[in-house]
């Protein structure tokens, strides 16, 4: 029993080489960081391929942190998988299908078909999407489209439309780490597809009960840095 752990590895995004001003994310010597032997290649917020809008609002979320997260709002892509207690993947052969728990966090699943089937028509837009899954040898491949705009794709905020859709890859390259893969295809927030990604570790334990809603140990988030109060009218939400 235990869960990947994806909170100690992310963001997706190397914030460091350029880090908006005002921004609360964490700088750490960018140097030091990208030398790292044990860093996994992820891309530099310098080379992801913004439109002007989307720049613009990932600058404003990384100073106020206002995310649907901390809200026990669902999440989807990178964020989905980097929850404060870890996610956990079970495979049902006769239903073929993966359900992704997350064991801290909002209390949610999503489900991962394995069955065949193809994307519906018409989708109504959902926090996760729709997936559809397959394995290449030993790496599960995910095509997910069909998402919301209600909630962010990771931690710092990077802008998605309803036109997202990404492709996911999981690889167990050993024991106790998962490879995690993401390509990102959203022409209504970027001028092209950019990929990253990170690694898992195993932590192995027994799952417990968290319930967002008590156990919320973000409740300075909740609300954001530059609110005083939960005020929807707010022109940049979520």
């Amino acid at each position: 029993m235990g869960a990947w752990d994806g909170f100690g590895s992310r963001p997706m995004i190397i914030d460091y080489d350029i880090v908006p001003e005002g921004s609360i994310v964490s700088s750490n010597p960018y140097d030091q960081l990208v030398s790292d032997p044990n860093r996994y290649d992820k891309i530099d917020l310098s080379e992801v391929p913004f439109k002007p809008w989307a720049w613009g609002l990932y600058q404003q979320r990384t100073r106020t942190r206002f995310e649907p997260y901390t809200r026990c709002k669902p999440s989807a892509g990178p964020r989905a998988v980097t929850t404060a207690y870890g996610t956990q993947f079970v495979e049902f052969e006769d239903m073929q299908r993966i359900y992704m728990l997350p064991v801290g966090g909002p209390r949610h699943l999503r489900v991962i078909y394995l069955d065949g089937r193809e994307h519906p028509e018409n989708l109504k837009p959902t926090y996760h999407g729709h997936s559809i899954g397959h394995w290449d040898g030993d790496t599960l491949v995910v095509d997910t489209v069909g998402f919301n705009e209600k909630m962010w794709i990771d931690a710092e905020g990077t802008p998605h439309t309803k036109a997202l859709h990404t492709i996911e890859r999981f690889t167990r390259e050993t024991y106790n780490s998962l490879k995690y893969e993401i390509t990102i295809d959203d022409p209504g927030a970027y001028t092209k597809t950019w990929s990253s990604g990170f690694i898992m570790p195993w932590r192995p334990g027994e799952a417990f009960e968290f319930v967002c809603q008590d156990a919320n140990m973000a409740f300075d988030l909740m609300l954001g840095t530059e609110y005083e109060s939960m005020d929807r009218s707010h022109l940049i939400f979520p």
